[in-house]
């Protein structure tokens, strides 16, 4: 009987362990000014339909969505406009 207690021992640690959400990724404000990234004129954007101004954004600009997969490349002369799941800007960066 004492060979299958390390069995045991083993068979408990391959036990489910229980699954936890991560939380969403939260978006940091930049710490460089929008002036960087041409983005100050849309400063008072936030809260608003990114359609209002996507017309209008800088050449490098880029909208990222909740779900969207971007590179981690850090460009200080891009702008990132981060909106909602219905397309409400959240945020803006350079980076």
């Amino acid at each position: 009987m004492r060979p299958s207690i390390p069995f045991l021992c083993l068979l408990a640690a391959c036990g489910a362990t229980p699954e936890t959400e991560d939380p969403p990724p939260s978006v940091e404000t930049s710490v460089v000014d929008l002036a960087f990234c041409k983005g100050e004129p849309f400063a008072d954007s936030i809260g608003q339909p990114v359609s209002t101004i996507q017309a209008d954004l800088p050449e490098r600009s880029r909208v990222l969505g909740p779900d969207d997969i971007a590179t981690q490349d850090y460009r200080i002369d891009r702008l990132n406009v981060y909106v909602s799941g219905t397309g409400i800007i959240e945020a803006l960066t350079c980076g």
